[in-house]
């Protein structure tokens, strides 16, 4: 029975009572309705209090996820941007170090060239032989009987007296040397180009071209160029020697102590 009926049976039984008897009757009506609307309250409440602690319950676990999600993201961008600062910081100290050696490699080789550029300047006659050699070297190498000698202004009085020999030498070693030239008569054609000369040596800090001595030599209206000077020579010897240099200069750690 719903509580309307329930009113409604007690109201007709209300009629028939005296004065009295109402009194208590509506009375004991009123505290049926309030206990019934309490009840009904109760229920209301607990019912929301477990809805809301289950909705409060869902709410708390999804900021959960969300912010265990924006934590790895977090993390993981922080170790990706620590990653790429230790690459950075290590490529620039390598960069760093790359241009230390090659600048201490660079000073070797400026000492080297200004320590024989001071002893050959000390005796023309060893910087006479030196020439002597170099030409013939060039000769051998180019075999060409029309050759033009280029060298530096300052070396030109020191060519012109040593091309005489050097040229005897050269033909000696041809018919030595080349089978189908013994016994023939060779006269290679030597000629000193006094018209263009190699650049006189000069600082590096006059921005000028330079030339620490030596020759080229053209041939084959100059298609082929030796270049026989002294910086070549040296920028050879420099580059065949550069391992070695390396190796005894920057020497590869072979035990490596490692922190615990």
């Amino acid at each position: 029975m719903c509580i309307r009926d329930s009113i409604n049976a007690e109201y007709m039984g209300i009629i028939k009572m005296n004065e009295s008897e109402a009194e208590n009757a509506i009375q004991q009506m009123i505290n049926f309705i309030d206990k019934e609307a309490q009840d009904r309250a109760e229920e209301i409440r607990k019912k929301t209090d477990e809805e809301c602690t289950i909705e409060k319950g869902n709410m708390i676990s999804e900021a959960r996820k969300k912010m265990k999600v924006e934590f790895e993201k977090r993390l993981e961008d922080y170790r990706v941007q620590k990653k790429i600062e230790k690459s950075a910081a290590m490529s620039k100290t390598k960069i760093m170090k790359m241009a230390e050696r090659n600048k201490l490699m660079e000073n070797i080789k400026a000492e080297t060239a200004e320590t024989l550029t001071t002893k050959l300047s000390k005796s023309e006659e060893t910087y006479k032989n030196v020439l002597k050699q170099l030409i013939l070297q060039s000769l051998l190498k180019l075999m060409e009987v029309d050759i033009v000698i280029r060298c530096r202004k300052s070396d030109l009085n020191i060519v012109k007296d040593i091309l005489g020999e050097v040229g005897l030498t050269y033909i000696q070693k041809l018919k030595n040397e080349v089978p189908k030239l013994k016994g023939k008569e060779i006269h290679p054609k030597l000629t000193i180009d006094e018209n263009n000369f190699l650049p006189e040596l000069n600082s590096k800090e006059s921005g000028l071209a330079s030339c620490m001595g030596g020759i080229q030599l053209r041939a084959q209206k100059e298609r082929i160029v030796c270049n026989n000077t002294l910086d070549e020579r040296l920028e050879l010897c420099y580059q065949e020697a550069l391992p070695e240099i390396r190796s005894i200069l920057f020497p590869k750690k072979t035990n490596q102590i490692h922190d615990q």
